[in-house]
């Protein structure tokens, strides 16, 4: 029989590793299945159990092979590593359709290389080491006494991850929970808390140089009043009535089969909360809904659509067993109305009159530090830009900041008055080569005079004739005296508009 029993263990537990590392469908239930005796005389029939637990998340990948890193490397080296990976696959940069499975891979294992403490778990005891709930001290343990590599740490195969179900579930039952000295009630009830998903909005500046805020959340906690156990006080749990204290309803289906499954009662508790013994603030459930206000540091650089994951702060375990979930805020960063931004770089677009354009002059530029003059090169182009080292946004993957691009939006006039068209005329006349003539109405087919009127109105202002005498003639200069008519005509321009 013990022989049996022996034989029994070790192909169930094959059957159910190799079942656990397939994608199982979460919270499938625990059965067993029955078959009665061939020969028709009531001995007991061969019984078998299976517990079907939730799938094991896939392990990480050797974070020291994605990130192409020594065992031996520095933080500093592993740091510089992954900010040039980082940078090369993310996704707002890299078109690729792999770029964003690599750029997870690539912050996964950076997590675990930039924290000490993971980082020695992972060397130590490797993959396994970085499953929820893992538990170091089991492996630490050992009580088969120089068992086979791999499993020579567990006291119960379930222990590696914190008394999560596992392996150790269907040896308990098939022993009736007398497996690894540990007697057990139905399934492990201890699992981790649930994550909590939220939003937050952010200020484009805030976003830029980083902040403080704080979420509102509705978390799941452990009663205060009845310490989770959701009974009154001097209150007792009584066998449940469903199962009879088994956890555990029993079906006979057709074939001469059975099958079990959790008592949907007490959730294979095998007890449960009398009528009237009940928590008055939680209804006998064990934990409540509570507000809570939540500090969320924004790290400077965050963009929209990331998310910051805030450790321990979602709910509390249902079972009261394991630790709480995560808080994972999802950011949303508003608009600006100034800055446009592409990854660390902001762009920023100033309009120039046209004489800035053409003569040169400052601009006042804004950053995100405050308003900076910037010198704008005379002859200046519509849609040049300038750039400015260092004044962008800073990676929130770390590194240097990025850059400020200034591109100039060149404004034309919609009016001139009376003296900048003259002075813009005389400009046009020197452009194309031709002498400076008043400009005519139409002239009349016959009988026109050849001494019309300029289009200047105002003949008096002597300063643009050739010369004194009252008339309205106009000569172009000799190439010898091009470049000093015109630096006086940009003078004028400059007077003129007040530059």
């Amino acid at each position: 029989m013990i022989t049996h029993l022996r034989s029994l263990a070790a192909s169930s537990f094959i059957s159910f590793y190799g079942c656990a590392r397939q994608q199982t469908r979460p919270n499938t239930r625990t059965f067993s299945t029955y078959r009665a005796g061939r020969d028709g005389h009531s001995a007991r029939g061969q019984r078998r159990t299976f517990h079907a637990s939730a799938s094991l998340p896939a392990p990480p990948k050797d974070p020291y092979q994605v990130l192409g890193v020594k065992k031996d490397a520095s933080p500093a080296e592993i740091k510089k590593t992954y900010f040039a990976l980082a940078r090369k696959y993310h996704p707002d940069t890299n078109p690729d359709k792999g770029a964003q499975e690599k750029f997870v891979e690539i912050q996964e294992a950076y997590d675990i290389l930039k924290d000490e403490k993971k980082k020695a778990a992972y060397d130590q005891y490797g993959a396994a080491s970085q499953q929820p709930g893992f538990d170091p001290n089991a492996f630490a343990r050992n009580p088969f006494a120089g068992g086979a590599s791999g499993f020579g740490g567990f006291r119960d195969f379930s222990e590696a991850f914190g008394g999560s179900s596992g392996q150790g579930d269907l040896f308990s039952q098939l022993f009736g929970g007398s497996f690894g000295g540990r007697a057990r009630s139905g399934f492990s009830q201890s699992a981790r808390g649930a994550d909590i998903e939220t939003r937050i909005n952010v200020s484009f500046l805030d976003a830029c140089k980083g902040t403080t805020l704080s979420v509102n959340i509705n978390a799941l906690s452990t009663c205060s009043t009845c310490a989770g156990t959701g009974l009154r006080h001097g209150a007792k749990r009584v066998p449940c009535g469903s199962c009879n204290g088994t956890g555990t309803k029993t079906f006979v289906i057709d074939s001469g089969f059975q099958m079990a499954s959790t008592c949907g009662t007490c959730l294979g508790s095998g007890s449960t909360i009398p009528r009237g013994s009940q928590c008055v603030d939680c209804g006998g459930q064990g934990y409540v809904r509570t507000k809570k206000s939540i500090k969320v540091d924004i790290p400077p650089g965050v963009e929209d659509g990331m998310t910051i994951r805030i450790p321990n702060a979602g709910d509390a375990p249902l079972s009261g067993k394991g630790g709480h979930g995560d808080l994972l805020v999802r950011v949303n960063v508003a608009p600006s109305k100034v800055f446009r931004r592409q990854g660390a770089n902001l762009h920023h677009e100033v309009r120039i009159p046209l004489h800035t354009a053409l003569l040169g002059g400052r601009v006042r530029v804004p950053t995100l530090d405050g308003n900076v003059d910037v010198r704008v090169p005379n002859g200046t182009q519509h849609g040049e830009e300038m750039v400015l080292r260092s004044h962008g946004v800073p990676s929130v993957f770390g590194g240097d900041k990025g850059d400020l691009f200034i591109s100039f939006s060149v404004q034309l006039p919609r009016s001139l008055t009376k003296r900048q068209r003259e002075i813009l005329e005389q400009y046009a006349d020197d452009v194309e080569g031709r002498s400076s003539s008043p400009r005519h109405d139409p002239v009349p087919p016959t009988g026109a005079s050849t001494s019309a009127q300029s289009s200047i109105p105002d003949a008096k202002d002597t300063s643009l004739m050739g010369d004194n005498n009252g008339t309205t003639s106009f000569s172009h200069p000799s190439p010898a005296s091009v470049g000093g008519w015109v630096s006086r005509t940009w003078n004028r321009i400059r007077r003129l508009t007040g530059s």
